[in-house]
């Protein structure tokens, strides 16, 4: 049970990244952003400010034009990535007592996961050519992963 609620709090965190990266791509093209400074201090805006989820979405919404079915999937999505994280044990506990129960609960948070990593895939064609321009193309991004990875690795071996 909490490996599926890790995986679906999980997803919803890179589901609010997505978020700051389409809102911190849209404001380095629209504010012109010309040296590495400028684009460096609006990413570290983004990254670390307080806003919720809701509030990243709003801005999203205000600078991105969301299809219908897109709009209304990140609404249902963000309200029960809002349970999950805020109400779910405390309302879901009874179904701890049977089979049946955990099985429901399961479901329910398998079900939001998918959903999440769906919308998420659909959500790159608003802002895949910010990202392009930026040089970050798949090949890239998969670099960066692997470096990050080998460097993880490397603090085993000291």
């Amino acid at each position: 049970m909490y490996a599926y609620f890790g995986l679906a709090v999980y997803f919803g965190q890179v589901l609010e990244e997505a978020f700051s990266i389409m809102l911190w791509t849209n404001r380095i093209f629209k504010n012109q952003a010309k040296s590495t400074k400028e684009i460096n201090d609006i990413i570290d805006t983004i990254e670390n400010s307080k806003k919720t989820m809701g509030n990243l979405l709003n801005e999203v919404k205000q600078n991105y034009g969301l299809s219908e079915k897109h709009l209304m999937t990140l609404e249902d999505v963000l309200n029960r990535r809002n349970y999950i994280v805020h109400k779910f044990f405390k309302i879901e506990i009874h179904k701890f007592h049977s089979e049946i129960g955990k099985k429901e609960m399961i479901k329910y948070l398998c079900d939001f996961t998918d959903d999440t990593v769906e919308i998420d895939a659909e959500l790159n064609q608003y802002f895949q050519d910010y990202k392009l321009r930026l040089g970050f193309t798949d090949a890239r991004i998969d670099e960066i992963v692997a470096e990050m990875k080998e460097k993880e690795l490397a603090r085993d071996n000291k």
